[in-house]
């Protein structure tokens, strides 16, 4: 488990770019006093001074930091890689072809295809329109933008026409940064399975999450309910009943050691999206969609679990939700609302549900 702070820190800091949406800051800084409240240590945006641990807002290039005086996984609670391709849903696939187009720094993943769904990343039209017909023949094909989050930049094609048809659209003039062709599946559920670690604090949990519809129309992420537990993310399954959810806790383990291997990943928050469902031909499957080593959806309800499990020894679990809504429904009893919500953002909480003894 983590120990002391590094270097004797004195401050949590967040550490935002200026790329972060007003309701993500805010999230983020009402995080930051939670945590370093639980740290016993005080809170700054980013101030100078004070040897800090840092909270950011995105996954860290590795240059960016080294110049903040990261150097390991103690120093934050997030992640760093090293090309910035590596925190968006592009390392989830290979190439379509082994000379395909690929960004600097591009590796083969060895394993990624047997703990995610099928699909490939490209990086020029005639790979996505390739990789995507030959998807086709096996059923209907999702397209994800992969620098996107909560369920945004995603069409389904269903024939060979209409995946031309979007790659000759305005839509697909990005191509060229990077595209996900995958497997759609018609019917599933997403797991949230990961693990944290704060200066004395572990974490591991396994959930689901919901969606919800914005106002636009479109369903996006609305939040997760986590069973929380002390211990890493490699000592999860001992915890888990057989079945589809130790199938996805399985496969979030092995994309993790592959991913993290690969690009010499480091992350102290790690987050993986697993689906498992069925596609339009009926054919059954389970994979992990993407990762998150940064503060991202369920993060306060990571935060939360951890401060109850310091408060009381004794508890052996915790489940946690974080919520994002867009109606109107009131909050319910021992909910820390970090958001109130707005035109275009959802209101957001999070609470303890339930201890386990």
């Amino acid at each position: 488990m983590p120990g002391i702070l590094p270097d004797k820190a004195q401050a949590v800091a967040t550490l935002c770019q200026g790329q972060g949406a007003g309701h993500e800051e805010a999230t983020l800084y009402f995080a930051a006093a939670r945590i370093a409240a639980l740290l016993g240590i005080r809170h700054q945006q980013g101030e100078p001074g004070a040897t800090r641990y840092w909270l950011p807002l995105h996954t860290l290039l590795t240059d960016d930091a080294a110049a903040a005086g990261i150097l390991d996984e103690s120093h934050l609670w997030g992640g760093v890689v090293p090309f910035p391709f590596v925190a968006t849903k592009l390392v989830s696939h290979p190439l379509w072809q082994r000379d395909s187009v690929a960004p600097l720094g591009w590796r083969a993943v060895r394993g990624i295809e047997e703990c995610t769904l099928p699909g490939y990343s490209v990086f020029s039209h005639q790979d996505a329109e390739e990789a995507g017909l030959a998807l086709l023949r096996s059923g209907d094909v999702r397209l994800k933008c992969p620098f996107a989050r909560g369920g945004h930049g995603q069409v389904v094609v269903r024939s060979g026409r209409e995946l031309v048809q979007w790659l000759q659209s305005p839509a697909s003039a990005l191509v060229g940064d990077g595209l996900v062709v995958e497997r759609h599946l018609v019917r599933s559920i997403t797991y949230s399975v990961g693990g944290s670690s704060l200066p004395g604090h572990e974490i591991a949990y396994h959930g689901e999450q919901r969606n919800v519809t914005d106002p636009g129309g479109a369903e996006v992420y609305g939040g997760s309910v986590l069973t929380v537990r002390r211990g890493d993310l490699s000592t999860l399954c001992a915890d888990v009943p057989e079945g589809e959810l130790t199938a996805a806790v399985r496969a979030a383990t092995r994309y993790d050691r592959a991913v993290r291997d690969a690009y010499g990943v480091i992350a102290s928050r790690r987050n993986y999206d697993v689906i498992a469902g069925v596609d339009s031909r009926g054919q059954h499957h389970l994979g992990v969609l993407e990762q998150s080593w940064r503060f991202g959806g369920a993060s306060m309800a990571e935060v939360l679990a951890m401060e109850r499990l310091a408060e009381q020894p004794g508890l052996c679990w915790v489940i946690a939700e974080a919520v994002e809504s867009y109606g109107d429904a009131p909050d319910p009893p021992g909910a820390a609302v970090y958001w109130q919500g707005d035109m275009k953002s959802p209101r957001k909480y999070a609470r303890i549900v339930r201890d386990g003894r």
